[in-house]
C-alpha cells in the first residue's frame, strides 16, 4: 500500500507559522521536574490522552487496550491526526490545542523536532524502565538533549540511495557507487549511454535539510555550531556539498519537488534516488516487475564517514501532572510493542527499534531483498536537525534555499554555502 503522499513530510516548515498562528511565544511551559513511580499512582478516574499521526493508529490502540486492562479506572484518550497529515502539520495542530488549553499527554512528533519541544514545552523525561527488555536502547540517543532523554523513537530512518540496476547494467555499471565520485562518474556514464537525460534525484525540497546533514557530517564537517549557528561553512562542508553544485552544471538531475522524484524513479526515469528506506513499500508496489532495483548505504563525500541523521518519529511525554506522566510513560512503553514495530517496519520498512521484531523480520524472504535494507541495518545514527526550535522552520528553508540555487542553477558552492550560513546564523541573534 502506497505511503500517503503528505505523510512522507517530516521537516518543521510549519513551526514558524505554528508558533505565530496561536500565540505562542518563547515561554516555557511547565512540565513535572521529577518523575514518581506509577505504583504511587491511584488510576481511579484519571484520564490520560495521546495525539498522534495516523501511522501511530496502531500503536495507540494496543498501548490503550493494554493500559486500561492493567490500571483499572484509568481511561486513556486518542486523537489520530487526519491520514497524510505531515509531521510540522501535527505539531501545528498540537501546539493550537495546547494555547487552548488542551494539552496532550503523549505525542508523536518528527525527530528533528525535538528541540522544539524541549526549549518550548518542557517535556518530561522518558522514563526508560517503561520501555520493554527488547527495545533497542542505542536508538534513544536520537530523542536525547543535554543527557536527558525526551523521546522514545518508534518508526526511525537514515538517507540512502535507491538504484536502478537494471539501467545501470545497461550503461556496463556493475558495482554500486559508494562514494561522492562514484555517483557521479556513474550517472555520466548512464546519461551517455542510454536515454536517460537525468539520472539523478537528490530531493531539492521538503527533506533537502536532511542530507545536507548527512553529506556536510560523513565529510567530516559540523552542520550546527555549539552556539546554534551555521557550521557548514567550512572547507569540509563546501568540499560535502560541491555535489549540488556539480550536478547543476551537469544537469544531471530534473527539477522536480521530492514526490515527483519518488515518481521519476518508479516509472524508470531515475538511476540514482538519493532517499529514505520508509518509501521501500511504496516504490516496490509501484516498480512491481517492471525493473531490477535495491536499497543500499548512501555515497558520502570522498575520504569520508557515515553520520547518518535519524529520520522518522517518536513518542515524548508532555503531562502536567506527574502521575500521568507516570502512567504516559506505561503507555509508551505498551505501544512500543514488538508485534507493532514488526508490522511497522513490513508496511514503511523503517528500522526496527525493538531486537525481538528485527530478529523475526530477518527471517522473512524479503529480508535479502531492498526492503531488508532497513531490517539489516547495524548503525547508530544521530540526532536530526539540531537547530533552535523557534528558527527550525526558517532554517529549513535556507538550506532548501542553498540546494536548490545550486542544483537548479549551478551556482558556486562557494558563493551559495556561506551565504546560506549567514542567513541561518542572523537567526540566533
Amino acid at each position: 500500500m502506497p505511503v500517503p503522499r503528505r505523510a512522507l513530510a517530516f521537516g518543521a516548515g510549519l513551526i514558524a507559522s505554528t508558533l505565530a498562528l496561536t500565540g505562542c511565544s518563547a515561554a516555557q511551559e511547565t512540565a513535572p521536574s521529577a518523575q514518581v513511580d506509577v505504583s504511587s499512582c491511584d488510576p481511579s478516574g484519571v484520564t490520560i490522552s495521546a495525539q498522534y499521526a495516523s501511522q501511530g493508529q496502531a500503536a495507540a490502540e494496543l498501548g490503550k487496550e493494554t493500559l486500561e486492562k492493567k490500571y483499572s479506572g484509568l481511561t486513556v484518550n486518542l486523537k489520530a491526526a487526519p491520514e497524510g497529515t505531515s509531521y510540522d502539520e501535527l505539531t501545528q495542530q498540537v501546539v493550537a490545542d495546547i494555547a487552548a488549553g488542551s494539552r496532550p499527554d503523549v505525542i508523536m512528533l518528527g525527530l528533528d523536532q525535538l528541540k522544539f519541544w524541549v526549549e518550548k514545552y518542557s517535556p518530561q523525561a522518558i522514563d526508560t524502565d517503561s520501555l520493554r527488555d527488547s527495545y533497542d536502547r542505542d536508538y534513544l540517543s536520537v530523542g536525547t538533549v543535554d543527557g536527558t532523554t525526551y523521546v522514545a523513537p518508534f518508526q526511525i530512518s537514515v538517507p540512502v540511495l535507491y538504484t536502478n540496476t537494471t539501467l545501470a547494467e545497461s550503461a556496463g555499471i556493475d558495482a554500486l557507487p559508494t562514494t561522492h565520485s562514484e555517483v557521479l562518474e556513474d550517472a555520466r556514464a548512464i546519461q551517455e549511454k542510454t536515454d536517460v537525460s537525468t539520472p539523478i534525484q537528490i530531493p531539492r525540497d521538503n527533506i533537502a535539510w536532511w542530507f545536507v546533514q548527512a553529506f556536510v557530517g560523513s565529510g567530516g564537517g559540523t552542520f550546527v555550531n555549539e552556539d546554534g549557528t551555521a557550521g557548514f561553512d567550512s572547507e569540509e562542508g563546501r568540499a560535502a556539498l560541491k555535489i549540488y553544485q556539480t550536478i547543476g552544471d551537469e544537469k544531471l538531475e530534473d527539477q522536480v519537488s521530492w514526490q515527483d522524484s519518488i515518481a521519476q524513479f518508479t516509472q524508470g526515469n531515475v538511476a540514482y534516488f538519493f532517499a529514505t528506506p520508509a518509501v521501500g513499500a511504496s516504490v516496490a508496489a509501484n516498480i512491481g516487475d517492471s525493473f531490477d532495483w535495491t536499497i543500499s548505504d548512501m555515497p558520502i563525500p570522498d575520504g569520508g564517514t557515515a553520520k547518518l541523521p535519524a529520520g522518522g518519529n517518536g513518542w515524548m511525554v508532555l503531562s502536567d501532572d506527574a502521575c500521568r506522566a507516570a502512567f504516559s510513560n506505561e503507555l509508551i512503553g505498551a505501544m512500543l510493542d514488538p508485534e507493532v514495530i514488526l508490522t511497522s517496519s513490513l508496511a514503511n520498512s523503517y528500522i526496527p527499534v525493538d531486537t525481538e521484531a528485527k530478529a523475526e523480520l530477518l527471517q522473512r524472504p524479503e529480508a535479502d531483498g531492498p526492503l531488508g535494507y532497513a531490517w539489516r541495518y547495524e548503525g547508530t545514527p544521530v540526532a536530526g536537525s539540531g537547530w533552535a526550535g523557534e528558527n527550525l522552520g526558517r532554517t529549513n528553508q535556507y538550506l532548501q534555499d542553498m540546494v536548490q540555487s545550486m542544483v537548479d542553477q549551478g551556482e558556486d558552492v562557494n558563493d551559495v554555502v556561506p551565504s546560506a550560513a549567514d542567513r541561518i546564523s542572523a537567526l540566533t541573534k
